[in-house]
């Protein structure tokens, strides 16, 4: 006679249990165990991980709550059905909304029915509507943990939660481990086992299957069936893509076999919410993109203006999108500007009502680094300890589970308790540790969500108890809201244009083959540009030489490992059609654009369609094959292509050729749909560059202040001016055709001052000289060290008086402007000469991050032209290099031999960078090694961690 045990617990019992569900499930398969109650603390967070491992291994999952603080004690809630686990999710959504406070059974407005209430013997009450039981007189045992030593990494995950470091790495927590089933049943009384054996048979399995739970949409007073409403919709957006005219054939068959599909799938409230979503955004002017991942494929969703890209024009496939031959929930992700996301999430908790929406909670987990850290701090390690445990996490790639406790390098096991720390740091690595906020996803339902997911709050924001797979698994349908920062950046450009030129500007109808774009990408001015300013993404560039938007497409999708092997076959097959190879004429209209390489998925359901006869929906079938490399599928759909390939009159050996083709191709094929609508909006960036460079820039600078970003800034022949006190904003900002740096960017200026000045200026006119800036300031909180920052960053340069003068000053300037106007206006400033070019850069850079005033290098400038020196902006790994360039620091050491060398940090206006002198060098120039120097030198470029260092062979001075 079986026994099942009444309360386990998983990982998801947070800062609890070390035991994850996998090992949960297993331990119970392994001891002999046909069911089990999970029953973590109020939240819910892993039941439906444990439902679906339990189910995988034949083990009944039965979902239970255990809530601790009740005017009962501890109470195990049971769900006897599904009725009675949405009671529980109910219940648990209380809990979480009503943290620190005692559960009281008997007044509350919770329906306990279909609950199994289990008491700890002499606590038991009867409740309503639900059926009451004592722990004995089910046969009850504790169970805590799956392992024996799992009592200790519970008591350092306490320390972990409650900050104590005072972790001994003994066991602090009586518990007990899970033991063999027949253990159990045969320490219980006859009588007893058959009660729990009956209490579970009581159990109903009814929970749905299979169920969707999309969300309803809203129809106007003058509709009433979704589907018409959605082909209305479609229509008149094609016509207006169309401006009126004859749609074409093949457009309106494309249009009514989505709309088939999309109606055949039950789909059409999910595309009313999402053109909803698209409609109100466009209406609020919430700058979006050209559209994400496989949904740019939909004609659909091109009529809707929910994408900006036509499917047919681009030989992109609804299939990848949606196939009733692969039948999943749709995922169309929406990018959005970070600054405006609230208001969507505002007007959905509007139009579907807070009950019907959420926003989807997720999981911190401990990351290996992080996972050491935490395991070293509670044993009271000193910061030091940490930072070489970290070093060594670093210097082995954080390969953790590689590490063997008793066998560490010297460097850590000499360490205290290095042994139990790493060894701890093992069994919570990946462990769940604090409930957060998905970047991104939301989920609506049909009717109140609390029916479908337990529900959780977070810093006062609703979010679902389970993550966006769990949410999607349950049937619940997942929409991501994806913060997209180049978004804001171009809603800004947008503004500034038209507040300079008074016209708004439409993205969405410029030319995608304007030469002027295009040679930007071919001359590899993409600083600044969406996915195109990294150097692999120049390399591709630069191999394949773009003359047209398919190629920055191509690029787009071969940049990245695994596809980038791809690009010189694809450069090559451009710049001579001889090097193209294909194996069956019935492949080149699909095979030539691309130069014979596959780069796209939807290539590969071209090549099947085409040469083996597969229906679209099967093409996508044979693709998702393919790309997941499932071994029992790939053998179907291998058998399936040969097949069909042969009575399309291929012969055999030819097929199993093309098959290994596209075998070895796709691994790397990459989403056609996703990448032609990134690149529209890189290439929407590099328009608005080219075109509009002043509002480009001084938008980009409020992003980041790259030194390419500036020597582009310079190449283009824009003054950068300083934060001009009676210019200056909060951010950059561009005027009169020069962009001035924001007071914002002035680092150590106090943050009120700034909107103190710029509400000052704005209200009563600009500053007329020092004093009358100090008499209006007066009140405010600016102070001595904002007078010396607004002085480093030039920001008072026009007032009559050096930065050296105000910064000597600016105490007695405070003084006076505290005792009014009068003295303020007696004040003399002592006169002083004017600090050196080289302290007043030093200074903009420390406060600024960047010089505005020039680089002493400049004075050389036209010599170092004449001479062919590269600058630092230009430089290439593997390279041999003349410079010149101003020495900032230089750090000095010695190598393994016990010589002097140096590690020295150089700039040249054009940028900053590295040089490495090793000692045979650093004997010969040393003397001219001397911060401030200006130097010309020979050296070889190198990459090292991602950025150019040069290895120097020659150095001199120069200049003086």
């Amino acid at each position: 006679m079986s026994y099942t045990p009444l309360q386990v617990f998983s990982e998801y019992d947070l800062l609890r249990n070390p035991d994850s569900t996998i090992e949960l499930v297993k331990a119970l398969k392994k001891r002999g165990f046909q069911a089990a109650v999970l029953a973590n603390h109020d939240y819910l967070y892993g039941a439906e991980k444990f439902r679906q491992a339990a189910i995988s291994v034949n083990i009944r999952p039965i979902i239970g709550l255990t809530i601790s603080d009740t005017d009962h004690g501890e109470v195990i809630f049971v769900s006897k059905n599904y009725s009675g686990y949405q009671n529980l999710m109910k219940i648990s959504t209380y809990l979480a909304f009503n943290k620190n406070s005692q559960f009281i059974l008997k007044e509350n407005n919770l329906d306990f029915s279909n609950l199994a209430l289990i008491f700890q013997d002499g606590k038991e009450t009867k409740i309503k509507n639900s059926s009451s039981f004592t722990r004995k007189e089910l046969g009850y045992f504790p169970i805590d943990w799956v392992k024996k030593n799992d009592s200790v990494t519970a008591s350092a995950l306490q320390h972990i939660e409650k900050n104590e470091l005072n972790f001994t790495g003994k066991s602090e927590i009586v518990g007990k481990y899970l033991k063999d089933e027949n253990f159990y049943a045969s320490n219980l009384p006859d009588e007893i086992l058959k009660n729990n054996q009956h209490f579970i048979a009581d159990i109903v399995d009814d929970w749905p299957k299979s169920e969707k739970h999309l969300p309803i949409f809203p129809l106007p007073d003058s509709e009433n069936n979704p589907k018409k409403y959605l082909s209305k919709l479609v229509k008149l957006g094609l016509e207006n893509r169309f401006k009126n005219k004859d749609i074409p054939e093949a457009y309106q068959k494309r249009i009514d076999r989505e709309l088939r599909t999309i109606f055949q799938l039950d789909l059409a409230d999910y595309f009313l919410v999402v053109w909803d979503i698209i409609n109100f955004a466009r209406h609020e002017n919430i700058q979006l993109g050209a559209g994400r991942g496989s949904a740019v494929g939909s004609l659909v969703a091109y009529a809707l203006y929910i994408t900006t890209i036509d499917p047919i024009k681009y030989d992109l496939y609804f299939e990848r999108f949606l196939n009733p031959k692969r039948i999943q929930l749709p995922d169309i992700d929406i990018d959005v500007p970070g600054n405006r996301r609230q208001e969507i999430v505002e007007y959905l908790q509007k139009k579907y009502s807070l009950d019907n929406f959420s926003q989807i909670g997720t999981f911190d987990t401990f990351k290996r680094r992080l996972a050491v850290r935490d395991s070293a701090r509670i044993f009271a390690s000193s910061e030091g300890t940490l930072k070489r445990f970290s070093r060594f996490m670093a210097q082995n790639n954080d390969a953790l589970e590689d590490a063997d406790p008793n066998n560490l390098p010297e460097t850590i096991a000499e360490l205290p308790n290095s042994s139990e720390i790493i060894s701890l740091a093992q069994s919570i690595s990946g462990l769940p540790r604090h409930v957060g906020i998905h970047a991104a996803g939301i989920v609506l339902s049909p009717e109140k969500l609390v029916n479908y997911v337990p529900l959780n709050q977070v810093s006062d924001i609703t979010v679902t108890q389970f993550d966006k797979d769990d949410v999607e698994a349950i049937g619940l349908v997942k929409f991501d809201l994806l913060r997209l920062t180049n978004l804001d950046m171009i809603a800004d450009i947008r503004s500034l244009i038209q507040q300079h030129y008074g016209k708004k500007f439409n993205l969405d109808s410029i030319d995608l083959n304007d030469k002027k774009v295009l040679d930007s990408f071919k001359n590899l001015q993409t600083n600044g540009i969406f996915q195109f300013e990294s150097e692999s993404a120049k390399s591709a560039l630069k191999q394949i030489a773009v003359s047209s938007f398919d190629d920055i497409v191509a690029v787009n999708a071969l940049n990245r490992p695994g596809p980038s092997e791809n690009i010189p076959i694809y450069a090559q097959g451009k710049k001579d059609p001889n090097h193209i190879e294909i194996i069956d004429k019935s492949l080149q209209k699909i095979l030539l654009p691309t130069y014979g390489v596959i780069i796209y998925q939807e290539q590969v359901m071209q090549i099947a369609q085409v040469y083996a006869g597969f229906t679209l929906g099967e093409a996508d079938v044979f693709r998702a094959a393919i790309g997941h490399k499932n071994e029992e599928k790939l053998f179907a759909q291998h058998d399936a292509f040969i097949k069909g390939a042969v009575e399309k009159g291929h012969q055999q050996e030819q097929a199993e050729e093309i098959f290994a083709y596209i075998e070895r191709f796709a691994n790397y094929g990459f989403n056609k749909s996703h990448a032609v609508a990134y690149s529209k909006l890189a290439f929407e960036m590099a328009y608005l560059k080219i075109y509009f460079p002043l509002e480009f820039f001084s938008v980009l600078l409020n992003y980041d202040t790259k030194n390419s970003y500036l020597q582009d800034i310079k190449n283009k022949g824009i003054k950068l001016l300083g934060p001009d006190i009676n210019h200056a904003e909060r951010g950059f900002i561009s005027d009169k055709g020069v962009i001035y740096v924001g007071l914002g960017k002035i680092k150590g200026l106090n943050r009120k001052v700034i909107d103190e000045i710029v509400k000052e200026r704005n209200s009563h006119g600009l500053f007329s000289g020092l004093t009358d800036f100090l008499q209006r300031m007066a009140g405010s909180d600016i102070g001595e060290s904002d007078i010396v920052q607004l002085a480093y960053a030039g920001s008072l340069d026009h007032f009559g008086y050096n930065r050296q003068e105000l910064k000597t000053n600016a105490t007695s300037l405070i003084t006076a402007m505290e005792f009014g106007g009068s003295l303020l206006s007696e004040t003399k400033i002592s006169a002083i000469g004017e600090m050196s070019l080289l302290d007043r850069l030093a200074h903009e850079k420390e406060v600024l991050g960047f010089t505005i005033s020039g680089h002493p290098i400049d004075s050389l400038r036209k010599e170092i032209v004449k001479k062919g020196y590269t600058q630092i902006n230009d430089l290439k790994a593997d390279q041999i290099v003349k410079m010149a360039v101003m020495i900032d620091s230089i750090r000095t050491t010695r190598d393994k031999n016990g010589n002097q060398m140096a590690f020295v940090s150089i700039s040249d206006g054009s940028g900053e960078s590295s040089l490495t002198v090793f000692a045979r060098e650093y004997s010969q120039m040393s003397g001219v090694l001397k911060n401030g120097s200006l130097i010309a030198l020979i050296g070889r470029t190198q990459l090292r961690n991602g950025e150019i260092n040069i290895i120097a062979n020659k150095i001199q001075q120069i200049g003086h």
